[in-house]
């Protein structure tokens, strides 16, 4: 079994997730950022993990392209997102994004994570034009604060765990 662990970040967040959970897969294994140009031979692996970072409730443009390619594979994602994962916006992602990676392989687990809110994002947020399309409310503000402190150690180990259940039946 050779995995292939594949990310997009955009503001480190899944990179730092993605490289946690790499730590613990036991078999052969490699690392690719999908914005490095690396071609990857997708016929060399059997098992395909995805990190993405979500944009408008689903897998970032680069990932969501990246997972089309990807055919009778055994295939795993690891998103983040600003949201809280149990959220119901986190539960329509997880949602999309199992449908995604179900299309063409066989879906094995998907894990997602909070973290921070991209800077430039923020601003844009407070710019929309009558507010109406992701208003700055206090809620949203408090929100946007407390994923700051994320993915933090709590979360890192939440995804080894949740990857040595999936992938090697351990329960911990």
């Amino acid at each position: 079994m050779k995995t292939l662990v594949v990310y997009s970040s955009l503001t480190g967040n899944t990179k730092k997730v993605v490289e946690k959970v790499f730590e613990i897969i036991r078999e052969e294994k490699k690392l690719v950022a999908l914005n490095s140009n690396e071609n990857i031979d997708l016929n060399e692996y059997d098992r395909v993990i995805v990190g993405f970072w979500v944009d408008k409730g689903t897998a970032d443009s680069r990932s969501k392209k990246f997972i089309k390619s990807v055919k009778g594979k055994e295939v795993a994602f690891i998103g983040t997102l600003g949201a809280e994962a149990g959220s119901s916006h986190g539960q329509s992602v997880n949602e999309r994004a199992i449908k995604l990676c179900s299309e063409n392989n066989k879906f094995i687990g998907g894990f997602l994570c909070q973290g921070k809110v991209d800077p430039k994002l923020v601003e844009k947020m407070g710019k929309f034009p009558l507010k109406l399309i992701h208003p700055l409310t206090p809620e949203r503000l408090k929100r946007i604060e407390d994923a700051k402190s994320h993915p933090n150690e709590d979360d890192f180990k939440a995804a080894q765990d949740y990857f040595k259940k999936i992938l090697y039946n351990e329960h911990i």
